[in-house]
């Protein structure tokens, strides 16, 4: 049992020290390809605030024109164009959310 654990521990040890030298060898490269993937993560993050900010707007133009719509004009009252237009609000506030979770 002692053996298995000594053998266990060598090769652990030879691994780590393999990686711990591929590290310090590539380092430069390593740390090039993280700020390369950081870059590119920070435009999508910034690319999904402007889709999020754009459907707002949109929702929020809808929303002015159905309550003019109402306010002014003679059409009928339905129910299910406000409730469109809540449905819509409520998954644009969840986007919303996991948007500043991130």
């Amino acid at each position: 049992m002692n053996q298995d654990n000594t053998l266990s521990f060598i090769v652990g040890a030879a691994l780590g020290g393999i990686a711990g030298y591929y590290l310090y060898k590539h380092q430069d490269q390593i740390v090039d390809k993280i700020h390369e993937l950081e870059g590119n993560l920070n435009i999508d993050h910034n690319s999904l605030i402007e889709k999020a900010k754009s459907k707002l707007d949109t929702l929020t133009q809808n929303v002015q024109s159905t309550i003019e719509r109402y306010t002014h004009g003679s059409e009928p009252k339905t129910t299910d164009e406000i409730t469109a237009i809540m449905t819509e609000l409520a998954r644009l506030r969840e986007e919303v959310k996991a948007l500043s979770a991130q």
